[in-house]
């Protein structure tokens, strides 16, 4: 039987994320127990669970083909990679069962059954509230202990001249992310092909690549909303 197999890491996976090659090989293992035959994979890399399928870049696209080759077979890492919040998981498993598409986990397990689906998209959901929850506490501990937690001058925004290459970067993030639609690991990559390091030193990550982009994006919906109307 024919199948797709989606792939996606987001920045909400907490530390025992798994990342694509992993998630990769636990599909194909299924594939190749049970017998499907992979017709094409997509991937969304670094893109929030909180977004449904049909708003990621590969998810429109692995929609577009389900509804359009006849393919009924769609295989998962886990409950995780579809959604982590109950609207975001059932957006796209509603899809699946009107029309007649098996959602299947690297286990072998229906994730399209009443039960079994219901209770993966609610500790998908459950897991990272926990996460979130454990991020807020950590920075209120910090700052009770007097640290810092967010009042750094973003990357790109610095005003002293020393960091204006800074702001080059960003563009170029902003422009391989929205015109070339390179993923955030791609772009990842490329920036540290290059040598291009965080003002820390450091290698840049996909979080933090999401980072620089999700910040841009919210500078950028600021500045909309403070203009006057004509």
């Amino acid at each position: 039987m024919k199948a797709f197999v989606y792939l996606r890491t987001s920045g909400d996976d907490g530390k025992k994320k798994a990342g694509i090659p992993v998630q990769r090989q636990g599909c194909e293992a299924l594939a190749k127990k049970k017998g499907y035959e992979i017709q094409q994979e997509f991937v969304d890399d670094g893109v929030s669970g909180k977004i449904p399928m049909h708003s990621r870049p590969a998810g429109k696209q692995l929609l577009a083909a389900l509804l359009g080759d006849g393919v009924k077979v769609v295989l998962v890492y886990d409950a995780k990679r579809v959604g982590r919040t109950m609207p975001a998981y059932w957006s796209f498993a509603g899809i699946c069962r009107d029309s007649g598409i098996s959602l299947i986990d690297k286990d072998g397990t229906d994730l399209l059954s009443t039960i079994t689906g219901g209770f993966h998209a609610l500790m998908a959901e459950e897991d990272r509230n926990r996460t979130v929850e454990r991020l807020a506490a950590g920075k209120a501990i910090a700052k009770a202990a007097g640290r810092r937690t967010d009042g750094r001058i973003p990357y790109g925004h610095h005003p002293e001249r020393r960091y204006d290459h800074e702001r080059e970067v960003v563009k170029q993030i902003i422009d391989w992310h929205e015109k070339e639609g390179l993923s955030l690991y791609t772009i990842a990559r490329m920036l540290n092909s290059k040598q291009i390091r965080t003002r820390a030193g450091k290698v840049f990550k996909i979080q933090t690549v999401q980072n620089v982009i999700e910040r841009e994006e919210g500078f950028k919906e600021k500045e909309q909303s403070n203009k006057l109307p004509e």
